[in-house]
């Protein structure tokens, strides 16, 4: 594979970028319902207790927040603006998150095509 099927536009990455973003947002907000279930499961509605959970929420609103940012460069860079995804993804330990943000098809990500490993006893 060449280097060249390795540039993206910037607007084309920043913006894989920004959904991704978004995309974890939506996990923060479930994370703050998880926790509140548990908190209320248990019993425990102590003020110190609810505060702590707020910080899942806070999580999620700066994420969606950085993730407008991020839309926002996307939409206003340059289209003949390039970046190398590969080298750029090189450094992420999720292979899945990885795949997202390069653009790439997850079976071009494997070398070889070997099975997906996933969690398992």
């Amino acid at each position: 594979m060449s280097q060249a099927d390795n540039l993206r536009s910037m607007g084309e990455a920043l913006g894989v970028a920004a959904i991704e973003l978004g995309d974890l947002a939506r996990l923060g907000d479930q994370l703050e319902r998880v926790l509140a279930g548990l908190a209320a499961r248990a019993g425990d509605a102590s003020p110190e207790l609810l505060a702590e959970c707020q910080v899942a929420d806070l999580l999620s609103q700066r994420l969606v927040g950085v993730s407008a940012f991020v839309a926002s460069l996307a939409q206003a860079a340059p289209q003949d603006s390039m970046v190398d995804v590969l080298d750029a993804v090189r450094s992420l330990t999720l292979a899945e998150q990885a795949h997202r943000l390069s653009g790439r098809r997850f079976s071009d990500m494997r070398p070889g095509g070997g099975d997906v490993a996933f969690f398992e006893d």
